[in-house]
């Protein structure tokens, strides 16, 4: 039973691919076809005429009728039709915005907690590049870069030998994601608007120009990455849209290496008080689409 009841479900699947449509042009001929797409002014389809297989369209204003899946019997076999994707298989965005590092502040001194308040916000730019293979699912790469920086002076530092100076103290923070994304997108019924979302993974990069009065160290890490995104994009042309992005990258560092001009040292830090690197991106952008 279980098998007739597949077959069944088999049969009434693959009838309609059997099944072919009918255009009635303005002239009163019925043509046995497959439609291929249908636009505001054309429709595309795909007929046999005098054994030669043939790729046209006609004008709608040429049109009298049409039906989908009229014919029982095909006269065009599947193999010779050629299917017009009206959906894009390529991608490009460029976005522009606001970041925000979402670790927890800890152990900061009462007089120094505005000061790494102001640092957790910053803005990023980056790239992506898309390939879809089909109207829903495609893959990608991105490049993004945040930056992330802070400055105060008449900072107090005390030495070993009791001796103290005054200066400034700054942080110029960067933190870039280089990665592929697995991308999924959802149409409106005009194929003009879109939702998107992305899931990725890469190399998430730090590095860090810190000064504390007269002493200057850069400092530099890499870690595994991980990338989610949500976003709309509104079409405004033909190949263009206007896009909005709602992103989470994420990621911690356990070490990284601290070089003051004259030695390089590598810092491996305790579990518990690792640099978190993650991170939410509000984006705004423009995107190309072919």
């Amino acid at each position: 039973m279980k098998y007739i009841f597949t077959f069944i479900l088999l049969a009434l699947f693959l009838m309609p691919l059997g099944a072919q449509d009918l255009i009635v042009t303005g002239d009163g001929d019925s043509l046995n076809c497959k439609i291929t797409k249908i636009k505001t002014d054309n429709i595309y389809f795909t007929f046999k005429h005098k054994d030669e297989i043939r790729n046209t369209l006609l004008p709608v204003n040429r049109i009298k009728d049409y039906k989908i899946n009229y014919y029982a019997t095909a006269e065009v076999p599947m193999e010779k039709i050629k299917f017009n994707e009206i959906y894009p298989h390529f991608r490009i965005a460029i976005n522009g915005g606001w970041s925000y590092r979402t670790a927890k502040i800890i152990d900061v001194e009462p007089d120094f907690k505005d000061y790494m308040k102001d640092l957790k916000s910053g803005f990023h730019y980056n790239i992506d590049m898309y390939y879809y293979f089909t109207e829903m699912f495609g893959f990608g790469l991105k490049y993004n870069n945040a930056l992330f920086n802070n400055n105060i002076n008449n900072v107090k530092v005390t030495y070993e030998d009791n001796s103290s100076k005054y200066g400034k103290m700054s942080d110029d923070i960067q933190i870039n994601f280089i990665g592929a994304l697995f991308s999924a997108r959802f149409f409106n019924s005009k194929k003009t608007n879109c939702w998107l979302t992305d899931i990725g993974f890469g190399y998430l990069g730090y590095k860090n120009k810190a000064t504390l009065v007269s002493d200057t160290k850069t400092l530099k890490g890499s870690t595994f990455g991980l990338y989610l995104s949500v976003g709309y994009d509104i079409g405004i042309s033909k190949n263009f849209a206007l896009g909005f992005q709602l992103s989470l990258v994420t990621g911690s560092l356990n070490q990284f290496k601290s070089t003051d001009g004259n030695r390089t040292e590598t810092i491996k830090l305790e579990n518990g008080k690792y640099e978190n690197l993650s991170r939410m991106d509000l984006s705004i952008g423009l995107r190309f689409n072919k």
